[in-house]
């Protein structure tokens, strides 16, 4: 009789425990996967401890996506707090809501392609119409030249000569921009989205491009000193480059030889 006693008071205290505990669980589990943006906020706001990762929440909130979407919208492996320790749990697929392929650096290695946040930042996307936006035309410039320093116009000395060259040609058409900020001219919408349309009224390409946009038909657009890939460019460099030594070194002469002359022929 006590034997059935205590099965029966152990299976009460099971059952109870169960009803008691079971509900604290399921609501601590509901509670961890149903992340609110003022949660991750709290975590990944500037100065936070609580993580290594922090955005700007001022500039996150006037994004576009600031205003339409929540963190997991676009963090979609994030569901608890494994994700600390899940690497890649939040990486992001902009193709989930962008159509827009992105061919930026297709030709090249997988691993060396650039992501979309390279060019629109992670979280202070902004229309393309507006000036302080990462991909508006006056920004390009600042944006491209992460990535292409010499393309977008940052040469150094070895390189200033041929690009000077070929950034000051002169062309029939006035209402074109053609200095190196004018990244669109050539890099129309085939170039980074895939799209065949042009993004602007920009349009060097016609006249630069071949009609696969394989490369520029009247010579290098972006010159580099490379004997490999551009032996043309190599040697205009390198000439340019003795030419400035050689002018250097007679300056130096000159500038050694009136000093000879003052100093020692005050002392004779």
């Amino acid at each position: 009789m006590n034997r059935y006693l205590c099965q029966s008071i152990l299976g009460c205290t099971l059952v109870i425990t169960l009803l008691v505990v079971g509900p604290i669980r399921a609501s601590e589990v509901e509670t961890a996967t149903d992340y609110t943006d003022e949660a991750c906020i709290e975590c990944h706001r500037m100065g936070s401890e609580e993580s290594d990762r922090h955005i700007n929440v001022d500039e996150y909130q006037a994004s576009v996506h600031g205003q339409e979407l929540t963190c997991q919208d676009c963090h979609t492996g994030v569901v608890d707090d494994t994700h600390q320790s899940e690497v890649g749990a939040g990486a992001v697929d902009c193709g989930d809501c962008h159509e827009q392929e992105n061919r930026h650096g297709l030709n090249g290695p997988e691993e060396q392609r650039p992501k979309c946040h390279d060019c629109h930042t992670r979280h202070h996307m902004l229309s393309k119409t507006d000036p302080a936006s990462a991909v508006h035309p006056d920004q390009l410039a600042t944006t491209c030249a992460g990535c292409h320093p010499a393309a977008s116009g940052e040469t150094d000395f070895f390189s200033w000569f041929p690009s000077y060259q070929i950034a000051s040609h002169n062309k029939g058409d006035f209402a074109t921009a053609y200095n190196k900020d004018n990244c669109l001219g050539c890099h129309q919408g085939a170039a980074v989205h895939g799209e065949s349309a042009p993004i602007d009224e920009q349009d060097c390409y016609k006249c630069h491009l071949s009609p696969d946009a394989a490369g520029a038909m009247w010579g290098y657009i972006h010159p580099k000193p490379d004997i490999k890939t551009q032996p043309i460019v190599f040697a205009a460099a390198s000439i340019y480059q003795v030419f400035v030594a050689f002018g250097l070194i007679v300056l130096l002469g000159k500038f050694l030889n009136l000093v000879f002359d003052r100093f020692l022929g005050k002392s004779k």
